[in-house]
């Protein structure tokens, strides 16, 4: 592990951890303990890239975890990307199965319920440390907050048929998956040294990190590692085979002019990088007989995914950060395309009568495939199964100032309440965005974090002062309307959802 990441001096609070004694940072503005960059596997470089991780090596003395540990190895951001100003500058490494453990100074004595984080990012880039993650102050709430890192892109997610024959599993692929279930396995044996309740384990994320607690459900593995999960934003993926996916390595090792995974076990990671920035279909979990044995949403379907609490839902305006048709023939002749016979019924949910008309609905179709439909149709399956449900929709937009523009949107109010605005509300963390924020923001803060806290302590989101939340019904009509004033009532745009369920577009892109 590279230096820079712990220092071998004395610390605040040590632990043994896998591995030896950690030490903390105390934050006093905050009231917390942090300790950064704890490893919990081996790092995945060399012979290990493209394997199960590892236990963790053990080192001497005192390591006081007091600088966060670089992202995953992945593609650089878009300069003016809203996600980079989200996520800040910081480094990347191969070498980066790590976590952090954020701890409230003043403990009860009774432990205090766990909320694990998975990032997002499209299982391609993400970092458990993003500025809107791990400088909030969820913890105030009384809960110690864990965020994870997990291989991501070719890293994470590679399957080769040598890489199947290599594995006592005969499997290949998801090790990004397998980092995530690692990292729960070192909270259930580890988190009651930092007064966490290893029996109250919240796993919550968003968009790729909604779909990782999904597919984790889903996974005879993760069995028993977490109790109550919280999905944002995405829910199901689709998901190849290890045959479909094996050939897409067999394709991967070919632009890279490799004749055996030994030899690009060998290549430079930032090699392995610009291969998979340009791969597509994109490398993410498959269906590889043994980490999944089935698709997420096979397994719901199917009532075998595991049975606990679900708090679940999406935002308002989902897909405008993704790039969308510009002209309105354009948009009629992929709908035309994807939908055939239905296509009146498309243009119904998705009009396209004018460019202006036919962007909006392009980037709603997106939206909509890529979170609502899935996470509605897995609120559905859960619930019917006899699971309580819990689901909402996110309604309320970051405030803007006038000028304001990113990459994906000019000007910024364009966005609405975009792909991942829920972020610095549920961590607290409106101070490290430039915006204008006002009282209702701080309002919006306080609903999401009591509501995402009285979950992780008791497995519903009862909280005084709020509006009762009743579990969803697969058979109604309501949601509760998460904003400053939040609300109960009826499901947003619920035609239009389930039209893209029949039509199978959930996690589709037109």
């Amino acid at each position: 592990m590279p230096d820079s990441m712990c220092a071998q001096s004395s610390g605040a609070y040590p632990i043994t951890v896998d591995g030896g004694t950690i030490a903390g940072i105390v934050d006093k503005d905050r009231s917390l303990i942090e300790y950064r960059a704890i490893p919990f596997a081996a790092p995945p470089v060399g012979e290990l890239r493209w394997r199960a991780p590892q236990p963790v090596v053990p080192w001497d003395g005192v390591r006081v975890c007091d600088r966060f540990a670089p992202m995953c190895a992945q593609p650089e951001r878009p300069a003016r990307s809203v996600f980079l100003e989200y996520a800040g500058e910081q480094r990347t490494s191969e070498d980066c199965l790590y976590l952090n453990v954020f701890a409230p100074l003043d403990r009860p004595a009774e432990k205090l319920p766990v909320m694990v984080w998975i990032h997002g990012g499209a299982f391609q880039v993400g970092s458990s440390t993003n500025a809107t993650f791990v400088r909030g102050d969820l913890t105030r709430h009384g809960v110690i907050l864990v965020t994870v890192n997990y291989r991501v892109n070719a890293f994470g997610f590679l399957s080769h048929p040598e890489l199947t024959a290599e594995s006592e599993h005969k499997a290949s692929g998801n090790y990004g998956l397998m980092d995530q279930i690692a990292a729960l396995a070192w909270v259930r044996r580890t988190i009651a040294a930092f007064g966490g309740d290893a029996d109250a384990v919240t796993v919550f994320g968003q968009s790729a990190g909604g779909a990782s607690i999904a597919n984790l459900m889903a996974s005879p593995l993760a069995n028993g590692l977490f109790h109550r999960a919280i999905i944002q934003s995405v829910a199901f993926m689709p998901m190849m085979p290890l045959a479909q996916a094996e050939q897409q390595g067999v394709d991967f090792m070919k632009r890279a002019g490799a004749a055996s995974i030994a030899e690009l076990r060998a290549r430079p990671a930032s090699q392995i990088v610009g291969l998979a920035k340009a791969t597509l279909p994109l490398i993410w979990p498959s269906v590889d007989g043994y980490v999944m044995p089935e698709s997420a949403e096979a397994s719901f379907a199917a009532q075998r995914q595991m049975r606990m609490p679900v708090l679940t839902g999406w935002t308002r305006d989902e897909g405008t950060v993704f790039p969308a048709y510009e002209e309105a023939g354009a948009l009629r002749e992929a709908l035309r395309a994807r939908f055939g016979s239905r296509l009146a019924e498309a243009l119904h949910h998705y009009p396209a009568a004018d460019a202006t008309q036919a962007r909006d609905s392009a980037k709603r179709i997106n939206g909509d495939a890529l979170a609502g439909a899935g996470v509605w149709k897995a609120a559905c399956a859960h619930a019917q199964g006899g699971n309580p449900v819990w689901l909402y929709h996110f309604e309320h937009e970051q405030p803007f100032h006038g000028g304001q523009a990113y990459a994906e949107s000019d000007p910024a109010a364009a966005l609405g309440v975009f792909h991942s605005a829920d972020y610095p509300y549920v961590f607290g963390t409106l101070k490290e965005l430039t915006r204008a924020w006002t009282p209702a923001d701080e309002v919006v803060r306080d609903v999401m974090q009591r509501y995402w806290v009285s979950f992780a302590r008791s497995g519903h989101p009862h909280v005084d002062g709020l509006p009762a939340w009743p579990c969803f019904d697969a058979d109604g009509d309501a949601t509760m309307r998460l904003g400053a004033v939040p609300h109960m009532d009826s499901i947003p745009r619920l035609d239009a959802l389930r039209f893209l369920c029949a039509e199978n577009m959930i996690g589709n892109f037109l």
